[in-house]
């Protein structure tokens, strides 16, 4: 199986439930990746996703094979039917095989370019790479989502969980250069998932993408938005238990 999207999680809360155990015991595990190994590709930088992804792989007893295509890999040709004459060195159709045989999965990091919205949406490097492996790929953050912090934030509303039906407001602000809609993404999706009021609130003109919010409550007054707000969700290097329950359930099922 691949992880792409929070949307391919089956049962959201037997997952939660299963990585709260995890959390108490991480090690308890620890021989289902013997002799296994996870590639973990860059083509963008990272520092929690990174540490807590190859800690998680570490805990199951994989070994991590770490790679930054920004400055160590060979540029790598995403389009079908380019002609190799301006300067990639490599089609990812081969290099995803190649990678494919030396780790047992795959996980990889590449964002939104920001400059070409279509292309953005398609996903390029994450799509060719779930085409061309033949390996298990896992999306440690791409254009339009980041699954592994969603997960993350899935355990942490379970483990500050309030009585009754919470209320859960994102906050989208403007910034002064352009940020990727990833995060926000993909905790939309999550919140489709979980019994909770869930209220969106962001200036008007900062929409995000109509088709992955679709009936999610806008609320342009963010001071309006947060009244009887019950939960509030800080997302910081969370994702280590949730990054081990996704690798238990490749390698088992």
């Amino acid at each position: 199986m691949n992880y792409l999207s929070i949307n391919e999680i089956d049962n959201l809360s037997e997952w939660v439930k299963e990585a709260i155990y995890l959390k108490k015991n991480p090690l308890k595990h620890q021989g289902l990746g013997k002799n296994k190994t996870i590639g973990l590709l860059f083509f963008n930088n990272s520092l929690r996703t990174r540490l807590s992804t190859q800690k998680a792989a570490m805990n199951l007893g994989m070994d991590p094979i770490v790679m930054n295509f920004g400055s160590e890999g060979w540029a790598l040709e995403f389009e079908d039917g380019t002609v190799m004459d301006q300067g990639k060195s490599e089609h990812v159709k081969e290099a995803a095989q190649v990678i494919s045989q030396f780790c047992d999965v795959i996980a990889i990091r590449a964002f939104a370019s920001l400059t070409n919205k279509e292309k953005d949406l398609a996903e390029e490097v994450l799509t060719a790479f779930a085409k061309y492996a033949t390996v298990p790929i896992i999306n440690m953050e791409s254009s339009v989502g980041h699954p592994l912090q969603a997960l993350a934030d899935a355990i942490t509303m379970e483990e500050f969980k309030v009585p009754n039906r919470p209320k859960v407001v994102l906050s989208w602000a403007p910034h002064p250069k352009a940020l990727p809609h990833a995060v926000a993404n993909s905790f939309i999706e999550m919140m489709k998932k979980q019994d909770a009021e869930f209220v969106i609130t962001h200036p008007k003109g900062y929409e995000l993408n109509p088709d992955i919010v679709k009936d999610s409550i806008v609320e342009y007054n963010q001071e309006k938005a947060f009244k009887m707000q019950t939960l509030f969700i800080q997302r910081i290097g969370v994702h280590l238990t949730f990054t081990e329950k996704l690798f238990h359930k490749i390698k088992t099922g």
